[in-house]
Order: C-alpha cells, then sequence, then structure tokens
C-alpha cells in the first residue's frame, strides 16, 4: 500500500486506517506460522489463530498485552535492543530468538523474523516455534524467509576464513550486496511481491557461489558472498560482474515483469585488512561508493599498502554492470 499516493489522492486519515486494517487480517490470516502486529511500544495490536496451536493463548488473550511481560527476563535486553536497532538503522528487516512464556506457564523458544513499517509505526513478525524444529542449530543460523545462512552465521564463520587466508596465503573476497529499486518494488508492489523478489535474487545469488553456505542474507535487502582464490588466480572482478549480471535479470511477479540492480562492495583479505571488522568495513564502505558512483556496479576496495604482493593485489576500481 503505498500511503503517499493514496494522500495525494484525497484519502481521507480513516479509510487509510481501514486499508491498514483489512491489509494486515488478510497477511496473518494467510500465515501458517504465528504473525503478530506490535506498535511502537510492544503492545501486540493483533495476532492470528496459530499462537493458540503452539502456545495455548488465544489472540484475544494476547491482544492488548506487552510482549515484554512473555519474554524471558534474561533475553530482553537483547531483544529490545534490536527491536531498537530496526527503527533506527536502514534495514528493512530482522531475525532473532529468545524464550517466550506459553498459556501453561512454560518457556518455549521462538524465531522472530521482524519488518518495521514507518507508515503504521508497527512492527509485522513471522513466529516460528524452534521447540519444533528438528536442526535447532540449522533453524537459529539461516534466514527464515530465503533459507540463506544469516548474520549470526557468518559472525561465527568469517574469523575461520579470514584466519585461513592469513595461514594459508590464499585470497578471501568479501562481496557487500545491496539492491537497487527494492524499496520502489516493496512501495508499488507490495511486501509480499517484496518477498518474492528477495527469494528469487537470494536462489540467483546462493548459485553464484562456489559453496552453498558462502551466500549470506545480512537482512532487508542486504546480502554477503564470500569466495577464496589461490593468489595467483584471483579474479575477483569476474564474480562481481557474474553477481551483477544475475541480480539484473528480471523477476516476474503476478504477470509483472520487475528488474532491480545491485551495488556491490569487494574487499579482499589479507592484501586490504586482516580482520573480519575491517574486512566488512572495508565492504560496506566500497557498496556506498558504487552507490554513489551511480549504482548497479561494484567497487573494488584498495589494498592496505603498495609493498604488499602484486599478485595478490588490486586497486580501486568501479564498473557499470553493462560493460
Amino acid at each position: 500500500m503505498n500511503v503517499k499516493e493514496l494522500l495525494e489522492e484525497g484519502a481521507g486519515p480513516e479509510l487509510i486506517s481501514r486499508l491498514f486494517h483489512i491489509e494486515r487480517y488478510a497477511w496473518m490470516a494467510l500465515s501458517y506460522d504465528m504473525a503478530v502486529a506490535l506498535d511502537m511500544d510492544g503492545c501486540i495490536l493483533a495476532a492470528n489463530s496459530a499462537w493458540q496451536r503452539s502456545t495455548g493463548l488465544w489472540p484475544e488473550a494476547l491482544r492488548g498485552q506487552y510482549l515484554l511481560e512473555f519474554m524471558d527476563f534474561d533475553d530482553r535486553e537483547r531483544v529490545l535492543a534490536a527491536f531498537q536497532d530496526l527503527i533506527t538503522s536502514d534495514a528493512a528487516s530482522t531475525t532473532f530468538d529468545f524464550r517466550f512464556r506459553c498459556g501453561a506457564g512454560q518457556f518455549k523458544r521462538f524465531n522472530w523474523n521482524v519488518i518495521y513499517f514507518p507508515d503504521t509505526a508497527a512492527f509485522y513478525c513471522i513466529v516460528k516455534d524452534l521447540s519444533d524444529v528438528h536442526d535447532l542449530h540449522h533453524a537459529a543460523y539461516h534466514d527464515t524467509l530465503t533459507g540463506l545462512p544469516n548474520r549470526l552465521f557468518l559472525k561465527d564463520a568469517l574469523p575461520k576464513l579470514v584466519g585461513g587466508a592469513l595461514e594459508r596465503r590464499h585470497v578471501l573476497g568479501l562481496y557487500f550486496v545491496d539492491l537497487d529499486g527494492f524499496k520502489t518494488v516493496n512501495d508499488t508492489l507490495g511486501h509480499q511481491a517484496g518477498d518474492v523478489l528477495l527469494q528469487t535474487v537470494a536462489e540467483r545469488l546462493r548459485r553464484c557461489a562456489a559453496l552453498p553456505d558462502r551466500c549470506v542474507r545480512l537482512g532487508g535487502d542486504e546480502f554477503v558472498l564470500l569466495e577464496t582464490w589461490p593468489c595467483e588466480t584471483h579474479e575477483p572482478e569476474r564474480l562481481a560482474n557474474e553477481i551483477l549480471a544475475a541480480v539484473n535479470l528480471p523477476v516476474c511477479i503476478d504477470g509483472r515483469e520487475v528488474r532491480v540492480g545491485a551495488s556491490l562492495g569487494v574487499a579482499l583479505a589479507p592484501s586490504a585488512a586482516e580482520t573480519p571488522g575491517e574486512l566488512m568495513a572495508l565492504a560496506d564502505k566500497a557498496m556506498y561508493s558504487a552507490k554513489r558512483s551511480g549504482k548497479n556496479r561494484f567497487v573494488l576496495a584498495p589494498a592496505a599498502t603498495a609493498a604488499d604482493d602484486p599478485a595478490c593485489t588490486k586497486g580501486l576500481e568501479s564498473q557499470d554492470a553493462n560493460r
């Protein structure tokens, strides 16, 4: 729903409020998983019937309650910080888990996939009961929407990959991918269309990676790809162009052809960075440089010093996807 266009066409606040209510009801009714809407204070605005199946709590019993009351005390600070980060950051969504107090007083661990909607100042959440998941490790380390490894997986895996590049003298490339035009798709076609787009792009990016667990969804429309090469044969530009070509392919959503681009920041270890934090920061900075340069292109971060091994060093480059 595009609120700005509705207001420009003369829609009043009562009509917009009713449309939001209808959209929210349809979204919850169609979800097999638990779904809940929260206001900015964490008060539960609405919940679907799946909550009764997993928690023993009817939607009517949840409505008007504060989510904080159902959190295990030890999880509260971390979860509240995650909600606050979603409001203040550029991320469109986030994922976390915590122990939820159910109807009989027992706690179950639930995984939450949360989207913040500035138009309604509300959080929309899809919740999975991890107590019914056989492989809890997989559930904790993978994104609910796309099935890709998530930010938590990257946090654990990246130090090992950087350490391996330093010890075995090979090159590790980190590709920070941010989609161009994704917000427009969300605003014009709706969030379900946005989810289809993210799932399609995620599968294409996964195919670009040499290994399935080397493609990570950070959250929202941000992804990270990781690749390693022997020093003498590394070609980071080739993979960057493959990623751009894959993202640029059209996606068919409800009979409409949708296209997005991608801004890529590429950083190499150990020539440009020797720690995970430095590598991520350089790739992130290069990605924003690609956006400022016109979007739908990649920028390769320069090596730390000119004295690095020339076989493992590339300069700052920017390429358009059509080149």
